[in-house]
């Protein structure tokens, strides 16, 4: 399995929007589930759409990116978008394992003080020179990321922990609705 160097970026997500990719119902392959209650496609993507009502990220408005954006990490959006968007680029979610043997989380815990976790935003994708040990960049501290896997309880894993949160997030596995569209939450793809 080789993951992603990098997580997903603005500029490259605005390519999946621009494209029609939420319009498209073949990158759209899961169920749509709200609290063990399966919704429709139309129900479903009325609530992915950015804060002026188009389709894409909340962290989005009027269908793009906040200006001198596009090389931070996409952020604001659920799981869905993020395993449409790999289903796009003909690729997939990284499971948790995937994730923890990429980052370094557990083997190398020192990845955690190079990176934005005292930060007040997320930055570009590598601006912080925040290497891990097998190549990847900003695993910590940037952006949480999605991850393929869910909990007992259908939630989906975000790995990696947040900027703005401790240093402990790097290797605190945390579940969430996979509705959830927190502007910490970024992706990458295997």
């Amino acid at each position: 399995v080789f993951i992603g160097r990098y997580v997903v970026t603005n500029r490259e997500y605005k390519t999946f929007v621009d494209q029609g990719g939420y319009r498209d119902p073949d990158y759209w392959t899961h169920p749509f589930v709200d609290d063990g209650e399966l919704l429709e496609r139309g129900a479903a993507m009325a609530r992915l759409v950015d804060r002026s009502g188009l389709p894409g990220p909340a962290t989005w408005v009027g269908g793009s990116y906040p200006q001198g954006q596009e090389d931070h990490p996409v952020s604001g959006v659920s799981w869905y978008e993020a395993a449409a968007y790999a289903e796009f680029v003909g690729k997939r979610l990284p499971t948790v394992y995937d994730w923890y043997c990429a980052s370094g989380a557990v083997t190398t815990p020192e990845v955690a003080s190079m990176s934005n976790f005292h930060g007040s935003g997320p930055v570009a994708v590598s601006s912080i020179n925040s290497i891990g040990p097998f190549g990847t960049f900003d695993m910590a501290g940037n952006v949480k990321e999605w991850c393929w896997n869910e909990d007992e309880t259908g939630e989906g894993y975000v790995l990696g922990g947040a900027w703005g949160e401790p240093e402990y997030m790097f290797s605190t596995p945390e579940a969430r609705p996979r509705w959830h569209r927190d502007p910490k939450f970024g992706f990458r793809c295997v």
